[in-house]
């Protein structure tokens, strides 16, 4: 296995290739993972597939299906379906590909023993298990007005925290520039017709995409404030490794399958990946309502929701074949190297 500076310096020459890189916003995503393994782990989806053929090689000799590849506990969120519908799942789909249905798992199962507050490895398989066999043979969306009450409860966001992130944004728009003109026409269009006061400006936001432009178009439509997003597309991660038997898959036919309620503004074309801002659209973190097992749980039934897209029966036979104890072992081994990783990694001052 190369060491990590060499892979790293890789990746960020071939993000040239495809894209106008923000050196300042990644000069800011070397400085966020070198804080933490959780958070190196968030910015490195490149780094897991590179070395998941060598680490965990039989986890791998399984049935493909569709995808998220970039699966972690901050993965997640809200948004609001064509019905209105307060809904619950994976909220990000920028590495989505074909590959082993154990990828998902074993990635969100190493996310879990990396972050802040950790849970005993089993609990974490446990929980993430659970929901997964459960939605694997019954899949349906996370509607949370229709089901859980403790998602739904997190999941509201009170008046006072609204205004305050339609103030945010607003700040923010004022003090921007107009993006480059393939972001300012996707924006336009994919803002309500007849909206007025439009302002544009670049965002930060996440870990994992930060050095790809992204921008937000800010309006008032109807009486309210409305805004949305386009960032830079790039191809998965995971072609970019090549890992064996990797396939593109297309986020938006994951985003729109039949087990998954759909964020209707969300787009991805060739080069931009768009969606709406707005309150309802949040992270749902364990603590208060929901605690960190039923959020697991949820979370391997929404990876579940996406891989019944393939064959559910094949993958059931296939695991009950890896026997007991193969996503512990296997999101260990993963955890320990990007604790390695993160010790050998030297951030630019």
């Amino acid at each position: 296995m190369r060491p990590f500076a060499e892979s790293n310096a890789a990746y960020e020459a071939w993000m040239r290739e495809w894209i106008d890189v923000v050196q300042a916003q990644l000069d800011t995503k070397h400085r966020k993972m070198a804080e933490s393994p959780f958070a190196f782990l968030r910015a490195t989806c490149f780094r897991f597939a590179e070395t998941l053929p060598e680490l965990v090689p039989d986890l791998l000799k399984v049935t493909q299906v569709p995808s998220v590849g970039d699966a972690h506990l901050e993965n997640f969120g809200t948004w609001r379906d064509d019905e209105g519908r307060l809904v619950w799942g994976v909220n990000d789909l920028d590495e989505a590909a074909e590959l082993p249905w154990t990828v998902d798992l074993l990635r969100l199962a190493a996310s879990a023993l990396l972050s802040e507050a950790p849970a005993p490895a089993h609990e974490v398989v446990e929980a993430l298990l659970q929901g997964y066999h459960e939605r694997l043979g019954q899949p349906q969306p996370f509607v949370l007005e229709a089901g859980d009450d403790s998602l739904w409860a997190a999941g509201n966001i009170p008046l006072a925290a609204r205004q305050k992130f339609w103030a945010k944004l607003r700040k923010l728009a004022y003090e921007g520039e107009d993006p480059p003109s393939d972001f300012l026409a996707a924006l336009k269009d994919a803002l309500p017709k007849g909206a007025t006061d439009i302002a544009f400006a670049p965002r930060q936001a996440g870990l994992g995409s930060l050095g790809r432009p992204r921008f937000v178009a800010m309006a008032n439509w109807r009486g309210g404030p409305v805004a949305r997003e386009a960032k830079s597309r790039l191809p998965s991660a995971y072609l970019y490794a090549r890992m064996p038997h990797s396939r593109l898959a297309d986020p938006v036919a994951l985003a729109t399958a039949p087990h998954r309620a759909p964020d209707p503004w969300f787009q991805a074309t060739e080069k931009l990946v768009l969606r709406r801002l707005a309150p309802d659209s949040q992270k749902i973190e364990a603590g208060g309502e929901v605690s960190l097992n039923r959020l697991l749980k949820a979370m391997g039934g929404e990876i579940a929701n996406i891989h019944a897209e393939g064959d559910a029966p094949t993958i059931k036979a296939e695991e009950k074949a890896l026997g007991t104890g193969w996503l512990a072992e296997g999101a260990r081994r993963l955890a320990d190297q990007v604790r390695k990783d993160l010790k050998s990694f030297a951030p630019p001052p």
